[in-house]
């Protein structure tokens, strides 16, 4: 009798135990879909031999955390260059999207949360916030001004982040002397999940 009361205390335990960690599991994956496989931009995709797509998962924080590459990010000077943040469209809209959560106005916040991402959730906006740190040193403060909705996966929304001083601007060249982008320090406002990073050239050409 005592052995059954004991084996009966035991199994209820372990209940407690699984059912906690999967509790802490559920919530995680509540909020980012991380079990859904990504179509990274395929080699058609790449018009430019400094196009480079980083096949890296990380989450943004609101502490700066830094991500170094493996491959460093080299510079066209000849193209308007970003580094685009692959996201899970499902969970956002674009702060430039029509939408009623979206209001139209001309406060300077407006230019600031541009090209940001907006949680359907709640109507909270991410802003990210990035510097990228070029070969020689030089740190190079890049803002979000724009999205990609890569037509080899319908289910990503990039961010592009880019050197720009306000909307209305052009976005200056990236200082000489840089070559090759080697690492980036980013945080955001709000946590989110990165699928994967896209070092993109336009095909717009300026010239420095």
């Amino acid at each position: 009798m005592r052995l059954r009361i004991l084996v009966m205390v035991f199994l209820g335990l372990l209940v407690i135990v699984s059912g906690c960690s999967a509790d802490g599991s559920d919530e995680h994956f509540s909020v980012y879909n991380t079990h859904r496989s990504v179509n990274y931009p395929p080699k058609s995709a790449i018009e430019y031999p400094q196009d480079q797509v980083v096949k890296k998962e990380f989450e943004v924080t609101t502490q700066w955390q830094t991500i170094t590459f493996e491959k460093p990010l080299q510079i066209n000077r000849h193209g308007l260059m970003g580094l685009h943040l692959a996201v899970d469209q499902a969970p956002y809209i674009s702060t430039m999207d029509d939408h009623p959560l979206n209001p139209e106005c001309n406060e300077p916040e407006c230019a600031i949360n541009i090209a940001c991402l907006r949680r359907l959730s709640d109507g909270v906006i991410i802003r990210p916030e990035a510097v990228l740190i070029g070969d020689n040193g030089v740190e190079v403060k890049v803002r979000p001004d724009g999205h990609l909705y890569p037509y080899s996966d319908k289910s990503i929304m990039t961010i592009a982040l880019r050197t720009f001083k306000d909307v209305n601007s052009p976005s200056p060249p990236f200082p000489k002397g840089i070559k090759a982008i080697t690492a980036m320090r980013i945080r955001s406002t709000e946590p989110f999940l990165i699928r994967y990073l896209y070092w993109n050239v336009d095909r717009y050409p300026f010239y420095d």
